[in-house]
């Protein structure tokens, strides 16, 4: 039987954040107008189609996002990556690149929330009309923001004129009703990008035992969301990725152990900080190891002043200074 309890509640001018109960399992949960909103999303490198692995919390921070969750799946490393110890002790020191993540570049982004690894990204990612990665009929399932703004979802197909599109793995609800589900996994923490009304919502649950929760599967939570009022929603990256912020503060509990590594090990080369990036992030995860992600989404009010410079241009400007950085240190 589904067990619901409403834990709190906040608000930030229109936006709506509750924390929920499935059983034991705790659910965060985001609701926000789409006239008062507009989306962001990861942004593509200046060259090349990918973008760069960042936390969530570094997205918001950067983008001034309100609210941001994670969407796209996204190459990482899993246990078969370095499956011994001699495999850990040779991506330390540098001599192996599993996933082509080296080590001394994933402690740089464990520790400021963002840097220069490429995303790899899985499915259809498009951002402001510009195809990152096209539809390749993995990945059916997509949530479509349109420029003029809203929320939109497919399945094997694209829109006639695509602003802004994520993929997830399954739609879990259309129209009201309940599409057909994978309910074989009810551990993992999940990532929920959904519909209700003239809202945006925004979900993720804790699990795997992480933040105490066991975990919740795609068949409770269809039923959570239709007693929400929710009435369309797509399912995105989930397990360790899943990750809302809300108003600057990581409301889930992500874990990383990669990341978990990074912090406790140093690089044995040279690796270029920022320490005020170092020290926000620190702060931001608030004792939880966040994994970088390859695409985020965020909510930013539509009357908040945008930058008179885009991040691509900024993002160039740093990767060129890496580059030549880089070249000094090897050359020395």
């Amino acid at each position: 039987m589904l067990s619901v309890v409403t834990l709190a509640g906040a608000s930030l001018a229109t936006l709506q954040y509750s924390t929920h109960r499935i059983g034991q399992t705790q659910v965060h949960m985001v609701a926000a107008p789409m006239a008062d909103y507009r989306v962001v999303m990861t942004e593509p490198a200046p060259a090349g189609e990918d973008t760069y692995l960042e936390t969530t919390a570094a997205f918001a921070r950067r983008t001034g996002a309100v609210a941001a969750m994670n969407t796209n799946f996204f190459r990482w490393l899993n246990a078969q990556s370095l499956p011994s110890l001699q495999d850990y002790q040779k991506w330390i020191m540098g001599k192996t690149n599993p996933e082509g993540i080296g080590y001394r570049a994933l402690r740089q982004t464990c520790l400021t929330g963002r840097g220069t690894i490429p995303a790899g990204l899985l499915g259809t990612y498009i951002v402001n009309g510009r195809v990152v990665r096209p539809y390749e009929r993995g990945y059916a399932a997509m949530v479509h923001f349109p420029a003029q703004g809203g929320i939109e979802f497919y399945r094997g197909r694209l829109p006639a004129q695509p602003f802004h599109v994520v993929s997830g793995s399954q739609q879990l609800l259309e129209a009201g009703k309940k599409l057909p589900v994978d309910g074989s996994d009810r551990t993992s923490p999940k990532a929920i990008l959904g519909k209700r009304g003239n809202e945006y919502i925004f979900l993720v649950s804790d699990g795997r035992g992480n933040g105490g929760s066991p975990g919740v599967s795609f068949p409770q939570l269809q039923a959570f969301l239709l007693e929400q009022g929710v009435t369309d929603a797509t399912a995105v990256d989930g397990g360790e990725s899943a990750t809302l912020v809300v108003e600057g503060e990581v409301k889930n509990h992500p874990r990383d152990r990669y990341c978990e590594l990074a912090r406790w090990l140093p690089a044995p080369t040279l690796t270029f900080l920022n320490p005020k990036e170092e020290a926000r992030e620190a702060a931001m995860a608030m004792g939880r190891s966040l994994r970088p992600v390859g695409a985020n989404i965020g909510l930013v009010p539509r009357d908040q002043p945008r930058s008179s410079f885009s991040f691509a241009f900024w993002e160039w400007i740093q990767q060129r200074l890496l580059t030549r950085l880089r070249a000094w240190r090897d050359w020395g």
